[in-house]
């Protein structure tokens, strides 16, 4: 008989307990969504393709983003149109860059492998702004993105659970697979006027690398040697018309 009762004991102790933690819990995402604009919730493009293998709120409340698990190199773009208010790179965060929109909320994007826009440059939905890396206080590529109303700060006292505000429609979450890359400006506007020419590529090159060296676009370079992808070898020939078009979005140099 007194085991039966221990038993039930124990048993009514786990449901109580199990009860508190799932009120809490729940008490706890209502609130945090009460205090989300509307019109953010569920409105905005996914930053990157991946698993989410960290939450917002882990590690004792001190995980203010969610973290997105990919292979290094893998796009990432702003998840709506803002001016990016920093990109540096920081001893924790990495190669980061914080996206400001509308002075209503601002995103960060960290660990980067590189950093592809610049402070003060306007972004548009589905931008590339970098890839992943593991730069930082990182343990393995993957993007830790947050999000804050108005700004970030120091404390993050600002910050909201990511999930909240990223839509969950196949075309919002795979839209990184396809970033937009900037718009072309009238080559006038380039300092470099060099005439048309022939580049080797070299051990470490990137079509990226040679883009923004040379002032045009991916899609430039892939145009004018009829490239299929963005695959290219050591020894390979490239032809470039860097006085043509130049493209607007540059690698990051702090």
């Amino acid at each position: 008989m007194i085991d039966i009762i221990k038993r039930l004991c124990i048993v009514l102790g786990i449901a109580t307990f199990l009860g508190i933690l799932f009120f809490s819990t729940t008490y706890t995402i209502a609130a945090e969504t009460e205090n989300v604009p509307t019109e953010w919730k569920e409105n905005f493009i996914w930053p990157t393709v991946g698993e989410i293998t960290d939450f917002f709120g882990t590690r004792d409340g001190y995980h203010y983003g969610i973290d997105i698990a990919a292979n290094e190199g893998t796009y990432v773009v702003a998840v709506t149109n803002g001016v990016v208010s920093r990109s540096y790179y920081s001893d924790t965060y990495g190669n980061v860059v914080f996206i400001n929109h509308d002075d209503e909320m601002e995103t960060v994007y960290a660990h980067l492998h590189e950093r592809l826009i610049e402070e003060g440059q306007p972004v548009v939905e589905g931008q590339l702004i970098g890839t992943v890396g593991s730069t930082g206080r990182s343990s393995g590529n993957h993007l830790h993105f947050e999000v804050h109303h108005a700004s970030w700060n120091v404390d993050k006292s600002e910050a909201i659970d990511p999930l909240i505000v990223l839509s969950q429609e196949p075309e919002h979450i795979y839209a990184s697979l396809q970033p937009k890359r900037g718009e072309a400006v009238p080559a006038s506007s380039h300092q470099n006027e060099a005439a048309n020419k022939t580049i080797t590529v070299q051990k470490g090159d990137t079509l990226w690398s040679l883009a923004n060296s040379n002032g045009v676009t991916i899609d430039q370079i892939m145009e004018w040697n009829e490239l299929n992808n963005e695959l290219i070898y050591v020894n390979q020939q490239l032809h470039l018309y860097p006085a043509r078009t130049v493209h607007n979005v540059k690698k990051g140099t702090r």
